[in-house]
């Protein structure tokens, strides 16, 4: 990946494919590569955008204190350095933090949001859920923090049926992972992160989806912010965790896609009829 120097530091990103940019934000993990499954079909129709959040994958390892707002800046900053005036964002759970953040500060910046996996309240549910991740990157180490993160992320169908898959990738993952103390700095910005009544504020076209299985950002949790955002769309997968994206990509993609030619074409969504596998 190519590496931009902006907002003082150093950001990998990668650009795929044309037309209407579409920034695809990854969650606490931060590296784009989250994105692989859906890279392909979102750039045969887009300009598809990923970038590694500081800290994280190939940008540089800067120890300062991280936040939701610091990690906007660096997204803004590499757009101003790509030459991109708005862009379409889909922003799962870290990202879809950022993408709330952009569109209350930098509105004529976002054309449109896929809230996937996101809040409106860090409540006692989401701090414990993260406090328990967070022990165990600092007592068992990170290859201990990669092998619970499917408890967290997948659903319990897909980790019985990947677990060959899962086990042979763990130690590569954790070798990739940011180092123990930006973790734990990432992890407390997005549990300070809180959002709440401001999402009311919000006036570009979003989508809000996540999967009914989810467990880590539950689905009450998108519900909420749908209570607080009445003109959003919404799409709650039946089956996928939290990271559907990854699980049924196909799936998401459909979602992902059909929603942006509604945007851009300026005329109503209607969600594609989706199928699921079955799961014995």
């Amino acid at each position: 990946m190519p590496v931009a120097q902006v907002n003082g530091t150093e950001i990998a990103y990668e650009v795929i494919g044309n037309g209407e940019p579409v920034l695809l934000v990854a969650g606490i993990g931060g590296a784009g590569s989250y994105f692989k499954p859906n890279i392909e079909a979102i750039a045969a129709k887009h300009q598809v955008v990923l970038h590694d959040h500081r800290g994280t994958g190939g940008s540089r390892q800067d120890r300062i204190i991280y936040s939701v707002p610091q990690m906007t800046d660096d997204m803004i900053a590499l757009m101003d350095e790509l030459g991109i005036e708005a862009a379409h964002i889909v922003g799962h759970s870290t990202g879809a933090a950022m993408a709330h953040d952009m569109a209350l500060r930098f509105p004529s910046r976002i054309k449109s949001a896929v809230l996937y996996a996101g809040w409106a309240t860090s409540d006692a549910y989401f701090r414990r859920c993260f406090e328990v991740r967070k022990r165990v990157l600092q007592t068992s180490g990170p290859l201990h923090y990669v092998k619970t993160t499917p408890l967290f992320l997948n659903p319990p169908w897909w980790v019985s049926a990947n677990i060959a898959r899962l086990e042979a990738e763990e130690p590569a993952a954790a070798a990739a992972l940011a180092p123990t103390d930006i973790m734990l700095s990432r992890i407390e910005a997005i549990c300070s992160y809180s959002p709440g009544e401001a999402l009311r504020q919000i006036t570009c076209p979003c989508l809000i989806t996540c999967s009914k299985d989810d467990h880590l950002t539950p689905l009450f949790y998108s519900e909420r912010m749908a209570k607080l955002m009445p003109k959003a769309d919404t799409f709650y997968f039946e089956t996928g965790g939290h990271a559907v994206s990854v699980v049924l990509p196909d799936q998401f993609n459909a979602v992902v896609l059909s929603y942006l030619d509604a945007v851009i074409a300026g005329r109503k969504w209607q969600a594609p009829e989706l199928t699921y596998p079955e799961i014995a």
